[in-house]
């Protein structure tokens, strides 16, 4: 496992710290797959609750990670592995919008993406004390989910990339991400092997990050390959399209 990410000690459900958030004022978290009630294909952490799975399992689920993790407001957006970002700067929002990143600037609300091989991504800025989360899947990563987030926390909070933090979650690598020729032309740049057709997604939004000004020593990839690592966490690759979903969470300590 990562030094970027630590198991949180205690038993309870699998949860993975980021401790070098905690250092700048805020919590963030990855679940992996031990710990929940779930069974068979989506065994035991499943927080998807539209991939087949009983909902009732899903809900304890996800109760069990707010218990554990002492979430007083847990929110998410309804995911389309499109680009739109979604903020939320008082509570409740107004509205639950279609969107695959969120930007949070309210304390003691967190805010979470679900995730079974697209990279999970936090980003914070411990001056204006803004957080975001994103899910950034091969779609979300061709319309520049990432570097769309990183601007929607400049312009509504005057987030300089300079400040910001990004902590890179589980995800597919390079060593199991195969695509067709197609695909693999339009990240020429971040695919390698197999006649060049092994997409490094977690490069692709680095490099999207690196563009807008984050600093490459804020850039911490935890560099695990879910396809490789599919009993902690869920992979929808390394289990053939049926699977649960694990949690990318972050809110203001």
């Amino acid at each position: 496992m990562s030094d970027i990410l630590v198991r949180k000690g205690g038993g309870g459900p699998e949860i993975y710290i980021a401790p070098l958030l905690a250092d700048l004022g805020f919590e963030g978290f990855f679940t992996g797959r031990g710990g929940g009630v779930s069974d068979g294909a989506y065994s035991s952490l499943n927080v998807g609750a539209a991939v087949g799975d009983t909902p009732a399992h899903v809900e304890e689920n996800l109760q069990r990670i707010r218990q554990s993790m002492g979430i007083k407001e847990l929110w998410s957006a309804r995911q389309v592995h499109g680009d739109h970002v979604s903020g939320i700067s008082s509570w409740p929002p107004s509205r639950k919008d279609d969107a695959d990143a969120l930007v949070v600037s309210v304390p003691g609300v967190t805010a979470s993406v679900t995730v079974a091989d697209c990279l999970p991504l936090i980003l914070v800025d411990p001056v204006k004390k803004v957080a975001a989360v994103a899910h950034a899947g091969r779609k979300g990563t061709e319309l520049h989910i990432t570097r769309k987030t990183l601007l929607r926390m400049g312009s509504w909070f005057d987030c300089q990339p300079g400040d910001v933090v990004a902590v890179l979650g589980p995800c597919i690598r390079a060593c199991c991400y195969q695509v067709d020729e197609k695909t693999a032309e339009g990240f020429h740049s971040c695919c390698g092997g197999n006649g060049g057709r092994m997409l490094d997604i977690a490069r692709a939004n680095r490099d999207q990050l690196l563009g807008e000004g984050v600093a490459q020593r804020n850039i911490h990839d935890c560099g695990i390959c879910t396809s490789c690592e599919k009993e902690r966490f869920f992979s929808h690759r390394g289990h053939h399209g049926t699977t649960g979903r694990f949690l990318c969470a972050v809110s203001q300590l």
